[in-house]
């Protein structure tokens, strides 16, 4: 079988044509998506399009059909071979552009990332001189893919587009930034649901459910997902048990409001809000107030609507029979 040189440049993709049209109108749709959107773990200021990181990853990885003379030996071969590979990556407009593979629908349809990954599967066996798997077994690809296709390493990863997207598509994705927020995001978004990934929840309710004979449907992180709910919604329910007295009914939605960027996590702790900052730009911590009536309270030192002469952080003294 006739293959092009292992040492000679291979021309991709993305050096000859990609199909800019459906990759805008997806990158544009993305900005409004909100419900399973990694926009809404952390706002970052210079997220890049998770449409635009995939359809880029894709056509940097798989060949342009004129890299491939043998097997595409006429201009009208390699024109037809590029317009399929144009239509996997961005659909067709007749949809809206959202039947491709940068489509925000396609995020999860697995026979959409499955042909894609076989695509680039298919790149890397031929240039060395192999065959890849079979077009509809997803394990071997998947497997092929992690041993034998080049890792995306993204050294200034920030939140975390273009990692993700090459887990994606089924690569080895690495990513590192000097940001530990970045860091955090990267953590949350690529490396710690692939550990739990087939996994069933390890909440009690879940447990108690498996007891009696229930079975787990979820897939994918799935379980971790569950984890996540459960355990946030008893740490919001402990919290109203400890601290919730310190607020009347009334008013208590209106200071979270006003008070969202400190977190409050315990009966006399304090700690930083996202950034280190509170609510008008200042250092958040929530501590104990002293009001002038003489009353207890919740105040955030970051506010510049409590006054800071009547703050009194008296966790620890009272800790220790002082307070």
């Amino acid at each position: 079988m006739t293959t092009s040189p292992k040492s000679a440049h291979r021309k991709k993709l993305i050096e000859v044509s990609i199909p800019l049209e459906a990759i805008n109108v997806a990158s544009a749709r993305e900005k409004s998506i909100r419900h399973g959107h990694p926009s809404t773990l952390h706002l970052w200021w210079a997220r890049r399009p998770l449409a635009a990181c995939r359809a880029v990853l894709f056509s940097q990885l798989v060949d342009d059909p004129s890299a491939w003379p043998d097997r595409f030996p006429t201009a009208e071969a390699m024109e037809a071979e590029r317009a399929r590979l144009h239509k996997l990556i961005g659909g067709t407009k007749e949809a809206d552009y959202r039947d491709g593979l940068v489509a925000w629908e396609s995020s999860n349809n697995e026979a959409v990332l499955n042909a894609a990954r076989w695509e680039i599967a298919r790149s890397v066996a031929w240039g060395l001189g192999e065959e890849p798997p079979p077009p509809g077994d997803g394990a071997a690809i998947l497997a092929y893919l992690q041993t034998k296709a080049p890792p995306v390493y993204d050294p200034f990863s920030g939140g975390g587009s273009i990692p993700l997207e090459a887990q994606r598509l089924g690569l080895r994705a690495y990513g590192s930034d000097l940001n530990p927020v970045a860091v955090l995001i990267g953590k949350a978004l690529v490396e710690i649901p692939p550990k739990f990934a087939g996994l069933p929840p390890v909440n009690p309710a879940a447990r108690e459910e498996r007891a009696r004979g229930g079975r787990w449907q979820g897939r994918g992180a799935q379980g971790l997902a569950e984890d996540v709910r459960y355990y946030g919604a008893w740490m919001r329910d402990e919290a109203a048990r400890r601290i919730g007295h310190l607020l009347s009914q009334s008013n208590a939605a209106g200071w979270l409001a006003g008070h969202r960027d400190c977190l409050a996590v315990g009966a006399h702790g304090a700690l930083a809000g996202p950034g280190g900052e509170g609510g008008d730009g200042t250092a958040g911590v929530v501590v104990h107030a002293i009001n002038e009536g003489g009353k207890e309270g919740l105040g955030c030192a970051g506010s510049r609507s409590l006054d800071a002469r009547r703050l009194a952080v008296r966790g620890a003294d009272r800790d220790a029979g002082k307070g």
